[in-house]
């Protein structure tokens, strides 16, 4: 619907799987109503990220207020309406209240740039981290008044070439933290205890510019499980070397981000609460991601007018890596002919170029176990 620009239609969608708050009519199939209670969240997330995109900052806060009244107890709503009745200056009470209170409003220079500028849909993704991670980061204050943890860190997982560094990247922009970006080949050493060191210097310089934000990419190579019998002695101790610098990091100004396929992979004892806290999936682009990549990969090439949208619902389980490579191979086949771009070059080139992985595989990643 967003990729149709039916706003509206998107919103009324949206409202009908908000309306299913009353799980008593499930009976009492424990599954199936925590399923719908999580369609139900996440659908009331993407919502109020909708609205805050669209700078309708008042229906947004209307949302929210009516969560408030229907889930009391949701301390992340409380925060939320904090926040909005603020941004929209709808907050009455004296600014001598509000500093005492620590919830004043930023200065201008310090608020966050353009709310993820260049990531197009994957609306769930950036719902949940708006909420879970940016806010509490943001705004903590509010977080303290109402109790409530920040996030030590965050483990992206799922097929490769889906854009976890991309995302890694924009939210430390979005956050507007030092960022190091950190792959399994840059803390190898032949040398004795080598890695180690080489843990410690990246950790150290972390917390020397903090805040900042460290991205591990292929996680599970540097914090492998340590439950079978492939990890030796020496791995054991670079993974103890981890465990240590991921312990309460960001006491420390350092959010750290770890990025694998396969959460099983992982050590255990890395993805407990005081280390990789929130686990958030990165899936293949959606149809409203995949129009704007088609768009942003042809940019500059010989093209007559395509069905974006017809290619994006063609094309989908493609990851971004994907997608760029039916793209490129398109291209190939235009230029033999010295011809346009043409819808049919791209379908032709994902015919013979085909997902890697099937909605099963997806699935079973997405179950992180």
């Amino acid at each position: 619907m967003l990729a149709k620009n039916q706003k509206g239609a998107a919103l009324r969608f949206l409202d009908v799987i908000i309306s299913r708050y009353d799980l008593g009519l499930f009976g009492h199939d424990t599954t199936f109503i925590r399923e719908v209670a999580e369609a139900r969240n996440q659908a009331w997330r993407i919502r109020i990220d909708l609205l805050r995109e669209w700078g309708r900052l008042t229906e947004a806060l209307a949302w929210v207020c009516l969560e408030c009244e229907i889930n009391p107890d949701d301390k992340s709503a409380l925060v939320l309406k904090e926040q909005l009745k603020r941004d929209s200056n709808l907050d009455v009470r004296d600014q001598s209240q509000l500093a005492t209170e620590g919830l004043l409003p930023k200065r201008k220079s310090d608020m966050e740039p353009d709310r993820w500028l260049g990531v197009a849909g994957m609306r769930d993704v950036k719902a949940m981290l708006e909420r879970d991670v940016i806010m509490p980061l943001q705004e903590p204050e509010l977080y303290k008044k109402y109790r409530l943890d920040l996030p030590n860190g965050i483990l992206f997982y799922g097929p490769p070439g889906c854009g976890k560094t991309y995302i890694a990247r924009k939210l430390a922009a979005r956050l507007k933290f030092h960022f190091i970006e950190i792959k399994p080949s840059d803390i190898a050493s032949i040398y004795v205890h080598g890695t180690q060191q080489l843990i410690q210097r990246v950790f150290g310089e972390a917390e020397a510019k903090q805040p900042s934000l460290v991205f591990l990419d292929e996680i599970d190579a540097m914090v492998p499980s340590r439950q079978g019998e492939s990890v030796g002695h020496h791995y054991s101790s670079e993974v103890n070397e981890f465990l240590a610098h991921l312990n309460e990091c960001w006491k420390k100004g350092v959010l750290v981000v770890g990025a694998t396929n396969l959460v099983s992979r992982v050590d255990p004892a890395a993805r407990r609460p005081g280390r990789l806290d929130k686990k958030v999936f990165i899936g293949p682009p959606d149809v409203e991601a995949r129009v704007e990549l088609f768009k942003l990969y042809m940019e500059g090439r010989p093209q007559e007018k395509l069905d974006w949208l017809g290619l994006a619902m063609e094309a989908d389980l493609y990851t971004c890596a994907e997608l760029q490579h039916v793209v490129a191979e398109a291209a190939r086949r235009a230029l033999d002919v010295r011809q346009s771009i043409k819808d049919v070059d791209i379908r032709i080139a994902m015919k013979n170029n085909r997902p890697a992985h099937t909605r099963d595989q997806i699935e079973r990643m997405r179950d992180m176990e």
